[in-house]
């Protein structure tokens, strides 16, 4: 596969439209596959809220406890910094579970995570694809109808586009959207 999207295409694309970049495993998952178009995730594990805001909150609190004299900020540093390496076996664990990338083919799509596959829905198989809405995050949900389905979370790249060529594909409509 190279850098450029199936000139049989969904979604009314010309030929030769860029795919988005994705991660190198992922690419070499997809050796002999006809893709129309891959869709990565552009977070990263470490941009966990999990993690992230014990790990700030940690130099914060260190930085002014040691500038400061204050033993009552270190210490609450210190707090923050073991509820962060808590919470590393917690993130990595989610984050195992998260794809990568998500790929269209001619026949289905693909949920990868670093070249492992995830999840897969077949076209012919797919029922509906759903938006949900919690707590004002919006996923969409790719499922069939054995159970099977492919979360995408809104740290894809071009959701609306994948929903798009989705539908093209599959001959669903989207629901909620």
């Amino acid at each position: 596969m190279d850098s450029k999207q199936d000139p049989g295409g969904a979604g009314g694309e010309s030929a030769g439209a860029p795919l988005h970049p994705i991660h190198p495993d992922d690419l070499a998952a997809l050796e002999g596959t006809e893709v129309i178009a891959a869709h990565r995730n552009e977070s990263h594990w470490w941009n966990h809220a999990s993690f992230v805001l014990p790990l700030l909150g940690a130099i914060v609190f260190l930085a002014i406890g040691q500038l400061a004299g204050s033993a009552e900020a270190t210490g609450f540093g210190i707090f923050l910094a073991v509820v962060m390496v808590l919470q590393l076996p917690i993130v990595w664990f989610t984050w195992r579970r998260t794809a990568t990338a998500i790929v269209l083919t001619h026949s289905g799509a693909l949920a990868l995570h670093r070249g492992r596959t995830l999840a897969e829905v077949r076209w012919a198989e797919l029922e509906r694809i759903e938006r949900v809405e919690t707590l004002g995050n919006v996923r969409w949900r790719l499922a069939e109808r054995g159970g099977t389905h492919i979360a995408v979370e809104g740290e894809i790249e071009d959701v609306p586009g994948l929903v798009e060529r989705a539908s093209a594909l599959s001959g669903v409509e989207p629901e909620g959207g």
